[in-house]
């Protein structure tokens, strides 16, 4: 049998001395991974946030682990290349029941987006089902994947999804599934939402979809979706088809959090394309500013954000958006404004 996870998480307290929140930074040896190292500390220091990381390499084994559980939060900024290390993060994943996956797309004039006022949210499961990875031989010559769920790690995934529909002001929510070809499992999770909705969330308007027509509507008419709920099955292909409608990618963060803990990684790593020799700063900005959502500095946040789009208005970009400026000149620009601000105050 795999390694899905039945017992509870071990939560330590708060890592925050002296009025600093210590957040772990997983980081390796590759060019994207010093390089987003850099990012990451030079951002949190001139947006004057009270946040210190500690950071970890990748070959440091069950250290990052060990970290996260402390810190509650990290950043993780290395893309994953190989077998050994996409299980250390389905690990992370499963050991601290990191069950939710959330990414934000939206369009950004100028970048490669050919719909105007796109803002989709993706909420997906993260560790449950094929994370399970119970597969085997029975007989030689046939194999069995079996995909585990339950109606009550759905309905915990479910509820949590709503609830950051309602906070974010959203309404309408798009339940992506294939329940015509797997009616049992996609049926439960049909049917715990239709519960959910009715009893707990009235005000939700949900609109299930299968996924072949959610995909042709994606890409003819973005605009109709606000936010898109789906299974562990779907949430990376989703990921990919929502962040390539909105220019790539390498603009967007996403988030893989917990009841107590969270990983924070630009989409572009979470994703694992690994066809970018370089990392986006746009990505990390974004990583950056959830990382300080999640940790309660929302003016920091929001400023850090402002000067991102700034820059993006500027008509500021990196070569892969047809711009003429390398992403250490993007952090550069961003950390200079955030630090003058700070003496025009």
């Amino acid at each position: 049998k795999g390694d899905l996870r039945i017992g509870s998480v071990n939560v330590l307290p708060h890592s925050k001395y002296g009025g600093i929140t210590h957040a772990t930074l997983l980081t390796g040896e590759t060019i994207i991974g010093q390089m987003g190292a850099k990012y990451v500390e030079s951002l949190l220091s001139s947006a004057r946030v009270p946040v210190s990381v500690q950071k970890i390499s990748v070959d440091m084994g069950e250290e990052y682990f060990n970290s996260v559980l402390r810190n509650r939060a990290a950043v993780h900024v290395d893309i994953v290349h190989d077998a050994e290390h996409k299980k250390k993060s389905l690990k992370i994943c499963n050991d601290l029941d990191l069950h939710v996956f959330m990414t934000n797309v939206r369009s950004f004039p100028g970048f490669k987006c050919l719909f105007p006022d796109v803002n989709i949210m993706l909420i997906a499961q993260n560790n449950m089902g094929n994370y399970s990875e119970l597969e085997y031989s029975p007989v030689r010559g046939v194999v069995e994947g079996l995909h585990v769920v339950t109606s009550k790690d759905i309905e915990r995934f479910l509820r949590y999804a709503f609830k950051v529909v309602m906070s974010r002001k959203r309404k309408k929510v798009t339940l992506v599934h294939k329940s015509t070809e797997y009616p049992k499992t996609e049926g439960v999770l049909l049917d715990v939402a239709y519960k959910l909705q009715e009893i707990e969330f009235p005000t939700i308007e949900l609109q299930p979809m299968e996924l072949d027509k959610c995909v042709s509507r994606l890409i003819l008419d973005p605009k109709q979706f606000d936010v898109i709920v789906t299974s562990d099955l779907y949430g990376t292909f989703m990921a990919t088809i929502c962040s390539s409608i909105c220019g790539g990618a390498n603009l967007f963060s996403a988030i893989e959090i917990g009841d107590n803990h969270a990983v924070f990684k630009p989409l572009q790593t979470k994703l694992s394309l690994t066809n970018y020799k370089v990392l986006s700063p746009y990505g990390i900005v974004a990583t950056c500013v959830d990382l300080m959502y999640y940790l309660g500095h929302k003016v920091c946040a929001k400023a850090l954000w402002n000067e991102m789009l700034r820059t993006m208005r500027e008509g500021v970009k990196t070569g892969d958006f047809e711009g003429s400026d390398r992403g250490e000149y993007i952090i550069c620009n961003i950390m200079n404004k955030l630090r003058c601000n700070m003496f025009s105050e």
